[in-house]
C-alpha cells in the first residue's frame, strides 16, 4: 500500500501530537513493507521521519485548515498516487480518488457544547456526520469513544475498531531517584506533592480565546484545599493559562496556597515529572482516551481518575475512581491514598500492569489492518478492541 497520512494535528501542542507521532511510528515498524506519504501543514515538525525509509515528508500550505482538508491535500494525495488516506484526527476528505479512513474522538460537541466555542460546535455538528458517513474505516481511540458516537450519532459502525493510544519507552518507572533531583531543582518542584496536568485551551481550534472547562482542574484544586492542613504535600499543576481560568472562576491566592502552577513542561521531561509525583489526579469530565492517564499509569503513578468518560476504560482496576462534579469524593479519595502506603503502592504496581496493554504498534497494527480490508473490500469485521 501507499498509505498518505495527514499530519496537521502533529502541530497541536496537545495530546494529539503524541497519537499522531504513536501512530505513525507503530506503523513504520509494523507495516515497513507499505509506502507513506505524510502531509504536513506548518513546518513546525516536518523532518520528523526523514531518516525512515519508504518515507516521504510533504509540506502543503494553505490558508485554513478546512481549505488544506478538503482541497490541498486531496489534489496532492492523487499527485502522489496514494492508495488510501488516514487523518489520526477527526475529519478526511468529502471528496477524494482514494479511500479515506480517520481516527475518531468522543463527540463532546454533543456531550458538552458548553465547553467549546459556539463556532466550532457548529462547525463539529456540521460536519462530523458527514466525515463518519465518508470515511472507509474508522478508529476510535478507545471503547468509550466509540459507544459514545453511536449513542450520538446513531450509527452502528460496522466499520470501526479500536485502535487505543499508547506511550513509548520514554515513559516508564525510574528507580534513580537521585537521577531526578535536577529535575526537581530545575522547576522548583516540592519534596512530596500531587500532580495534575491539564489544559484550558482549545489546541487545533484557530483563533480561539476562550477557555475550556472540561479538564475541570478546579475540582483538583477544590478537593486539595479541603485536605492541605493535613497532609505534607502540595498539589502541582502543570498547563498553559491555568492560573487565568483559575482567576477567572473566582480563585484568590489564598485558595491557591500550597498550589504550584508550571505553565509548560516539555513532552521529553513529562517522564521525570510523573515519576517524582505521589499521586496523579485526573479528574475530567469527558475523557476519551486520556494520555495522561496512560503516560502516569506507564510511569507507576498512584492514580485517582474521573468515574466519567472513558477514564475507566483505560484504567480498569489501576486507579480510584471519584465523581468530577464533588471536591469532597476526590478530596477523600486523594487522602486515602495518600495516607495508606499499601494501597499506594498496590495502585503503583496495578498501574505498570495495566499500562503494557497500551501499545502503539497494536493499535498501528488494527489501523493497517483497517486499511488492508478497505484496498481489497473485504467484509468488515465486527468491531474489536486493540488491547
Amino acid at each position: 500500500m501507499k498509505i498518505g497520512i495527514m499530519m496537521r494535528a502533529m502541530d497541536q501542542d496537545s495530546g494529539f501530537r503524541a497519537v499522531v507521532e504513536g501512530y505513525v511510528n507503530g506503523m513504520l515498524r509494523v507495516g515497513p513493507q507499505h509506502e507513506y506519504v505524510l502531509f504536513y501543514r506548518s513546518d513546525k515538525y516536518l523532518g520528523r521521519f526523514f531518516a525512515q525509509p519508504k518515507v516521504k515528508e510533504l509540506l502543503l500550505r494553505a490558508p485554513h485548515k478546512l481549505w488544506w482538508d478538503q482541497v490541498t491535500v486531496p489534489w496532492h494525495a492523487r499527485k502522489q498516487n496514494v492508495d488510501i488516506l488516514f487523518n489520526p484526527k477527526f475529519s478526511v476528505p468529502l471528496i477524494s480518488h482514494c479511500p479515506v479512513t480517520m481516527g475518531l474522538q468522543e463527540p463532546a460537541w454533543y456531550a458538552w457544547p458548553q465547553h467549546y466555542d459556539l463556532s466550532n460546535v457548529i462547525y463539529m455538528r456540521t460536519f462530523l456526520p458527514l466525515y463518519v458517513r465518508r470515511a472507509s474505516y474508522l478508529f476510535p481511540n478507545s471503547q468509550f469513544i466509540l459507544d459514545e458516537n453511536r449513542r450520538y450519532l446513531n450509527r452502528s459502525f460496522t466499520n470501526a475498531q479500536v485502535a487505543y493510544s499508547g506511550t513509548d519507552e520514554r515513559f516508564r518507572p525510574i528507580d534513580d531517584r537521585a537521577s531526578l533531583e535536577p529535575f526537581r531543582v530545575k522547576y522548583g518542584l516540592p519534596p512530596k506533592f500531587i500532580l495534575s496536568l491539564t489544559r484550558v485551551d482549545h489546541p487545533g481550534v484557530e483563533h480561539s480565546t476562550s477557555f475550556h472547562g472540561g479538564k475541570n482542574p478546579e475540582t483538583t484544586v477544590r478537593a486539595f484545599m479541603r485536605i492541605r492542613d493535613r497532609v505534607p504535600h502540595q498539589l502541582v499543576m502543570a498547563g498553559r493559562r491555568v492560573r487565568g481560568y483559575l482567576a477567572h472562576l473566582g480563585f484568590s491566592d489564598a485558595d491557591l496556597r500550597g498550589v504550584k502552577l508550571i505553565e509548560w513542561i516539555p513532552f521529553d521531561e513529562l517522564p521525570q515529572l510523573y515519576n517524582l509525583a505521589e499521586l496523579f489526579v485526573i479528574p475530567s469530565f469527558y475523557e476519551g482516551c486520556p494520555n495522561t492517564l496512560l503516560q502516569a499509569m506507564a510511569c507507576g503513578c498512584a492514580i485517582v481518575a474521573s468515574e466519567t468518560g472513558g477514564c475507566s476504560d483505560v484504567g480498569a482496576d489501576a486507579a480510584l475512581y471519584a465523581d468530577p462534579h464533588n471536591p469532597d469524593d476526590f478530596a477523600a479519595k486523594m487522602l486515602r491514598v495518600l495516607n495508606d502506603g499499601t494501597l499506594r503502592g498496590a495502585l503503583q504496581t496495578s498501574s505498570v500492569a495495566r499500562s503494557s496493554y497500551f501499545h502503539w504498534d497494536r493499535s498501528a497494527k488494527v489501523i493497517l489492518d483497517g486499511m488492508e480490508r478497505v484496498l481489497h473490500s473485504e467484509a468488515l469485521p465486527t468491531v474489536v478492541s486493540a488491547a
